[in-house]
């Protein structure tokens, strides 16, 4: 099929090498764009308000890591409806109020990728 490409992005920013904008392309873009979805809250992105997650969710006092799952799920969805979710981690640090969240997801023709975030 037709190869996805994209600008790489490191840290929030275009990477750029020897003057040149890196590209992203196929897994790569994808793990990307869904890391990217992933911190957006839902509504944020003027041009894509369907864009992102209920980051309230994962944030508020009562989340549990059912309800962080299902926020997550959505995000990866959204770039790419064949992924399913694998391991899913979801840990609270109470002293600095961040939420972290790794999983594995696996794509239906067997790929499996890892993203880990962290929610402050």
């Amino acid at each position: 099929g037709e190869r996805m490409k994209g600008f790489k992005i490191v840290d929030g920013d275009v990477s750029i090498t020897d003057g040149n904008i890196d590209m992203a392309e196929d897994t790569e873009l994808e793990i990307q764009t869904m890391k990217t979805v992933l911190k957006t809250s839902k509504g944020e992105d003027v041009f894509d308000e369907t864009e992102g997650i209920n980051l309230r969710q994962i944030l508020s006092k009562g989340a549990t890591a059912d309800m962080v799952k299902t926020q997550i799920k959505n995000g990866i969805n959204q770039v790419d409806k064949n992924y399913t979710i694998e391991d899913f981690d979801y840990s609270v640090d109470k002293i600095t109020r961040t939420a972290t969240t790794k999983f594995t997801a696996r794509k239906t023709d067997g790929l499996a990728i890892s993203i880990s975030n962290s929610y402050n």
